[in-house]
């Protein structure tokens, strides 16, 4: 599978008289193992399509369970002019195919980008020591447990992994 989540690709197949229409005929999308088609017809979105060729879309979308993603933060010590490097790791599976093929057009098509995006970790910015990397893990933790993401990612569901706290490093100051 690509780097890309939980969309993989997506192909729009109508008009019929595009350049790109050799490419659909000569190599269509194929569901690999973990991944599933979603075909447009009539707008209306479905897995189970009988009729094909009256589709006027087909997405990929990768259906894998557990499937990680990362967010990273740099936060700032209460002591010092260092930053804590965090990272937290997110498990997600999508759940139901059609809702985020529906929800793409929205921009929650990039959970990754959303995941990263939550505003959530700043409220412990400035808040541990520079010695405390197990305290903002802890702080962390119960922070994001409740609900992982901030905002909904339709179809998908996110699970906390787990959040890695690095030690503080100073900040980096141009001397000019």
């Amino acid at each position: 599978m690509t780097g890309r989540y939980p969309i993989l690709c997506h192909r729009e197949l109508r008009p019929r008289l595009r350049w790109s229409a050799w490419r659909e005929r000569r190599a269509p999308l194929v569901a690999e193992p973990g991944g599933i088609l979603v075909h447009e017809i009539d707008g209306e979105h479905s897995t189970g399509a009988d009729d094909t060729a009256r589709a006027t879309a087909v997405t990929l979308v990768d259906v894998r369970s557990g499937v990680q993603l990362f967010a990273e933060w740099h936060l700032a010590t209460s002591d010092s002019a260092a930053h804590f490097r965090v990272r937290v790791t997110y498990h997600c599976t999508v759940v139901d195919p059609v809702t985020t093929v529906r929800g793409r057009r929205t921009g929650a098509w990039n959970p990754g980008r959303v995941l990263a995006q939550d505003t959530r970790p700043w409220r412990l910015h400035g808040e541990h020591a520079e010695r405390d990397e197990d305290g903002l893990r802890r702080s962390l933790t119960a922070l994001l447990s409740p609900s992982p993401a901030h905002r909904e990612l339709p179809g998908i569901r996110v699970e906390l992994g787990w959040v890695d706290v690095g030690s503080a490093w100073p900040n980096d100051v141009d001397e000019a």
